[in-house]
């Protein structure tokens, strides 16, 4: 068996690409959204893999069959723009029928091209039947399928992920930017395959001319469409990473004022964290979060409007106005009130936009909480007159 050696560019494109395969993958979740993403990116770097030619030909002399990797790679690309429109389409929500009909075109579209590999014929001491048998109209049928197929779905992604269409921001802004450059690498890779294909198929260009200088901008297409692929996915997997740790840290942080507050109304705990719960940050965070909403609020309905008032305007005297403030110096009198009969009205809930905003809002009302000025005021408010 003869040894496999690849160029140092392409293996080192080859260990970002599956890095962040692995990455996409492991972070995958349950979603359908998340599932339909990670085959994408999955699907995408088989194709490209089975691309470099070192590796299709000692993919096809492994099993024994010729120009295998070509109708594998093939497959994975059709399979790959499956789940991208699949994943495309769960975005924006359009009907499970259109996901249907995309699904039965790309069936189709792999049928025929199964059907045009097997009319073909191949040798496995002379892999590529692109370059052997070039005007063979079932090699120019396979080819066209495919190369349609391919050129449909990048421009549909570089039209739809124009920087002049996404008005994202952070890190999110430059993954799109380089995913829309990853889709103008493959429209040109594209090209090349039309070239190739008509040029050498329908005779216009004798068999074997300026053959190397093809395959040399092809395979520089290809390698640069998948890297820019890769390190967009890489830079969304470092900002998620970023925001995890950031949740994390978050998460620890609240944990004394959850403490505290649960200690004092232990009954607003959800119970014993269920096994398959434990696993996720977010969700053990959203669920510490409620419980301390649900404490504040029950901790809250225990002071008295005229006992809320006074706070208030010993927290004024002290030059304190922020609301905040109020409701910590409040929290902190129901944290030293006996349970009410009946409640006062209140509320204990922020006007965050998502989970991180909460957080954000959760540790401003742990350091308030904290504040000597909102204590003291706490303590003259528990103070008969």
């Amino acid at each position: 068996m003869t040894s496999l050696e690849l160029p140092a560019a392409v293996f080192a494109v080859l260990v970002v690409t599956w890095g962040v395969v692995l990455v996409r993958v492991r972070l995958a979740g349950r979603s359908l959204r998340g599932r339909a993403a990670a085959l994408a990116f999955l699907c995408f770097a088989t194709s490209a893999t089975l691309v470099v030619r070192e590796l299709r030909y000692a993919f096809d002399r492994f099993f024994g069959v010729p120009d295998l990797a070509i109708l594998v790679a093939s497959g994975t690309t059709i399979a790959g723009i499956a789940s991208a429109v699949g994943f495309g389409l769960v975005v924006s929500g359009t009907k499970v029928r259109g996901v249907r009909r995309t699904w039965v075109v790309l069936a189709v579209v792999a049928a025929v091209e199964v059907s045009a590999f097997l009319l073909i014929p191949r040798r496995l001491d002379r892999p590529d039947f692109g370059y052997w048998q070039p005007t063979h109209p079932a090699t120019i049928v396979f080819h066209l399928v495919n190369i349609t197929c391919l050129t449909v779905a990048v421009v549909i992604g570089a039209v739809a992920l124009h920087p002049l269409r996404r008005r994202t921001r952070g890190p999110l802004r430059v993954a799109v930017f380089l995913l829309w450059l990853s889709f103008l690498s493959f429209i040109g890779y594209a090209g090349c395959r039309y070239w190739y294909v008509i040029a050498y198929g329908f005779g216009f260009v004798p068999q074997g001319t300026r053959y190397a200088t093809y395959g040399l901008v092809t395979e520089m297409a290809m390698a640069l469409g998948v890297l820019l692929l890769a390190l967009g996915g890489l830079v969304q997997a470092g900002a998620n990473a970023v925001r995890w740790g950031r949740r994390l840290r978050g998460y620890r942080r609240i944990g004394p004022l959850w403490t505290e507050l649960t200690g004092a109304v232990p009954e607003v705990v959800l119970g014993a964290v269920p096994r398959w719960f434990a696993g996720s940050l977010e969700l053990r965070l959203y669920r510490r979060t409620v419980e301390i909403r649900d404490a504040q609020l029950e901790l809250s309905g225990r002071v008295s409007p005229d006992r809320r008032a006074c706070a208030g305007s010993i927290l004024e005297e002290a030059g304190v106005t922020d609301p905040l403030a109020l409701d910590a110096c409040v929290l902190r009198i129901g944290l030293a009130s006996p349970r009410a009969l009946h409640p006062a009205e209140t509320s204990a809930w922020s006007a965050a936009s998502d989970l991180d905003d909460e957080l954000a809002a959760l540790l401003a009302l742990d350091r308030a909480l904290r504040d000597p000025v909102v204590a003291a005021a706490a303590e003259r408010s528990l103070t008969p007159l």
